[in-house]
């Protein structure tokens, strides 16, 4: 894991546009998430914390850490051809999230044609565990599979 906040600054310091690279979710990329790297083994995506998704105490809001971890899951099913919709999620805090950046990681478990289920993790600036999530999907359209390497492959997480 970068050990500094600048690391996770660089990717949307040098790419303001990361994330909109294909057309991929406008929303995500209003709300501080970047999907960084889609292959068939995992996504990863960093979130950039700010004013848009802390809550008054100065932590991400639970909601928003959810629909990280979902944006992220349902991007990890991109590269094996499926559009999927959430059907169910279970979601662990550990921790409040803080620091500079979150980063998420999604390893999908099952893709099935019915169902999908992927594993979810994220982690703060000091690569400490913030939640655990399980999610469910149902695919309801086959697309072109899209792989999207890492634009900064030197800063691993």
């Amino acid at each position: 894991m970068a050990s500094c906040a600048k690391e996770g600054r660089l990717y949307v310091g040098q790419d303001p546009h990361l994330g909109k690279i294909r057309g991929l979710d406008p929303w995500a990329v209003d709300n501080g998430i970047h999907v960084i790297c889609i292959t068939t083994e995992k996504a990863e995506g960093i979130m950039m914390i700010g004013d848009q998704n802390t809550q008054q105490y100065g932590t991400v809001h639970g909601g928003m850490l959810v629909a990280f971890a979902d944006t992220i899951a349902g991007h990890s099913l991109v590269s094996h051809g499926k559009m999927c919709v959430t059907s169910s999620s279970t979601v662990n805090f550990l921790r409040p999230a803080s620091g500079a950046y979150l980063f998420c990681r999604a390893t999908p478990v099952k893709v099935g044609r019915t169902v999908c289920v992927v594993s979810v993790e994220q982690r703060n600036d000091k690569d400490e565990l913030v939640t655990t999530a399980l999610f469910t999907f149902t695919p309801i359209q086959d697309v072109e599979p899209l792989i999207l390497e890492p634009k900064y492959p030197e800063l691993t997480f």
